[in-house]
């Protein structure tokens, strides 16, 4: 094995958002073993960073569900944004039909200042329709989105869309499933755009050309490896193009039941 790609939430994360000194040691040791490591992330590269300099590990790193790709040294391989026509009524809709949205940047996550408002009331209507939903997933839900490196808080979509940086991944959000498959509808049906998912809450959509397969393959190419001497670790939808890309691959014990299907190893 000459590399080893790992997804972090759900995957190399704890439920603190960190990484455990457990997991630190097997990425040392998977090292001391001559692989490289690579953070293969829905989320921005500068949380990727972050992440990986808490934990003290030397990472290329995917960010933005495969937007991005940079190398060992923070060299930036590829980039591919959404394409600019498309950011404006991707969120007009997710504002105009009271989502959580996040528009993302390799750097930032713009979020609305509302956010708390908006993901109560939305707790409260779903938990009408599933009494069933756990009491402290909103709490979670909130400790995760805030726990991202580069959050910015925006009063307006028109404070997003005055911004020229290139945004790489747009996310939508609902405790209720009923709007998540409205929403994964809607998108899926979009020109330009890719659909993904890394939660049951949520769905997230890139450049139609992006995944954390294609983006590995194209770190592999850079590296000069083969697919074979890869492993990739993912839990959920997003990690499959990866997970199917890989010599060895294996799910999380939490994974999706799609994602342990295709996978050769279950942790």
């Amino acid at each position: 094995m000459k590399l080893l790609a790992t997804d972090l939430d759900g995957t190399l994360l704890n439920s603190r958002h960190e990484v455990s000194e457990e997991n630190v040691a097997a990425l040392d040791y998977a090292r001391s073993r001559g692989a490289e490591i690579a953070i293969v992330t829905g989320r921005t590269y500068a949380d990727a960073c972050n992440v990986c300099a808490k934990a003290g590990i030397k990472a290329h790193i995917i960010s933005n569900n495969g937007a991005s790709v940079y190398g060992l040294e923070g060299n930036r391989l590829k980039t591919v944004p959404i394409e600019d026509h498309l950011v404006q009524p991707s969120l007009q809709w997710l504002h105009n039909n009271e989502y959580h949205y996040e528009v993302s940047t390799d750097t930032a996550v713009y979020v609305s200042s509302d956010t708390k408002v908006t993901l109560e009331k939305d707790f409260a209507q779903a938990r009408l329709a599933n009494p069933n939903l756990q009491s402290d997933a909103l709490d979670r839900m909130l400790s995760l989105i805030f726990s991202q490196q580069g959050i910015t808080l925006v009063s307006s979509l028109e404070e997003i869309f005055t911004k020229t940086d290139g945004y790489c991944n747009i996310l939508g959000l609902s405790f209720d499933q009923g709007k998540i498959a409205k929403g994964k509808d809607y998108f899926g049906q979009q020109a330009g755009l890719s659909l993904l998912s890394s939660n049951k809450y949520n769905f997230e959509v890139v450049d139609y050309t992006v995944s954390k397969g294609v983006a590995l393959q194209h770190l592999i190419q850079y590296l000069g490896i083969g697919f074979t001497d890869v492993m990739a670790i993912g839990d959920n939808y997003n990690d499959l193009s990866m997970l199917k890309l890989a010599g060895i691959s294996v799910a999380m014990g939490n994974a999706e039941d799609p994602v342990k299907a295709c996978c050769r190893h279950v942790s």
